[in-house]
């Protein structure tokens, strides 16, 4: 038989980027969210509280 790759899994991962004014604007949000609006945040744009630092 053939190695035939799987369509479905791409070769290498992106690694995902993000604009600066894409940075601000959720840290401005963040910042001006209590404990629970921060994690609703958080899980909306797909992000972790590791990416958000002091």
């Amino acid at each position: 038989m053939e190695d035939v790759p799987d369509p479905q899994v791409p070769a290498k991962a992106q690694q995902r980027t993000y604009t600066a004014r894409y940075k601000a604007k959720v840290l401005a949000e963040y910042e001006a969210c209590d404990r629970e609006g921060k994690g609703a945040l958080l899980r909306r744009e797909g992000l972790y509280t590791s990416l958000i630092s002091s």
